[in-house]
């Protein structure tokens, strides 16, 4: 089996673009209002304008995000290819999405310039689709193709001198929603969504008011390879703040990082999130797996809240990616964390 690289999973050298209005099915744009706005459609990509003189027809969705934001936005039926796993846990309507795709690769990470190209796409949304290449150069190249390029508000911290515009995780989903939603003409269908997550949200915080004051470390567990955490960019620092919690790494300026087994135990954290990637062929695709991989690391002896299962919340990773699965993931951990 092919080895997973944790950094190129949370941290993608390329990373483009959730729920559904309550008025219509999530992605259905054929039985949603059309809200077409005449003339050019800008919109930002990490602080790159990208301007679209008509809304795209075919769309190459790279990685768990963009299915979903595009369902969301009420422009599922615009996704014609899809390159990425079939492991992640989509709500109905984006896997039925998903799986009417035509599909690239299975693996996000091997996808090309020559792989967007042969798809036909007039846009491509998604994750890794060449590590180590510089997004403007690329997004210069496919542009000149015929194909832009987008990419997933979210991640948009992990690359070196963009800008988040000083929104929150949550707010950057939302936005990634909204500008679908004028790029589609599905305006209406996106506020719905949007107002929506909104509202799962509070509602989620709201069942947790004995967390407060707690320390938690975030922990991405592969089956073999270096533990990694997660600093204050990261969705699963913003997913414990609401949740009454605190990131133990909450001063790293950083999405993701690689820290010391000093640092690990130094933190005394009182609740550890063991994060993990269900691939459908690893040795780890279950909470119990993760569970079990990660008391045997030696790096985290010392760290008490390992060996107690009332301090351990596994989370599926794609819980934690920047995109409407993360509005599910804080109401899991809600719910984890509200049971005795």
């Amino acid at each position: 089996m092919r080895k997973i690289n944790p950094w190129m999973v949370v941290m993608p050298a390329v990373i483009l673009a959730v729920a559904t209005a309550c008025s219509a099915p999530a992605g259905s744009a054929i039985s949603a209002p059309t809200d077409a706005t005449a003339g050019p459609i800008k919109l930002d990509s990490c602080g790159r304008e990208v301007v679209f003189d008509s809304p795209p027809q075919r769309v190459l969705a790279v990685g768990s995000e963009a299915p979903a934001l595009l369902v969301a936005a009420g422009a599922g039926d615009k996704l014609t290819h899809y390159a990425g796993s079939l492991e992640v846990p989509f709500d109905a309507a984006t896997k039925a999405v998903v799986d009417a795709a035509e599909r690239v690769t299975e693996d996000s990470h091997d996808v090309s310039y020559e792989m967007i190209l042969g798809s036909g796409a007039d846009v491509v949304i998604g994750t890794d689709i060449a590590a180590g290449v510089d997004l403007d150069s690329l997004a210069d190249r496919l542009n000149q193709a015929g194909v832009q390029m987008l990419t997933v508000s979210g991640y948009c911290a992990g690359f070196e001198g963009r800008s988040t515009g000083g929104l929150s995780g949550f707010d950057q989903i939302y936005r990634d929603v909204e500008s679908y939603g004028r790029l589609f003409g599905t305006q209406q269908v996106a506020a719905g969504a949007v107002q929506d997550m909104r509202d799962r949200v509070a509602a989620a915080a709201d069942r947790i008011d004995e967390g407060a004051g707690q320390r938690a470390l975030s922990l991405y567990v592969p089956t073999a390879g270096t533990l990694g955490s997660y600093g204050h960019e990261s969705l699963v620092s913003e997913q414990m703040s609401l949740l009454g919690l605190e990131n133990v790494f909450s001063k790293v300026p950083k999405r993701y990082f690689e820290p010391s087994t000093e640092e690990l135990v130094a933190s005394a954290a009182d609740k550890v999130f063991a994060m993990y990637l269900p691939t459908g062929s690893s040795a780890m695709e279950t909470d119990r797996d993760v569970l079990e991989e990660l008391r045997e690391r030696p790096e985290l002896d010392g760290l008490e809240a390992v060996n107690d299962d009332a301090a351990v919340v596994p989370l599926n990773y794609y819980y934690s990616s920047p995109g409407p699965l993360a509005v599910d993931g804080v109401e899991l951990l809600a719910e984890k964390l509200a049971t005795p």
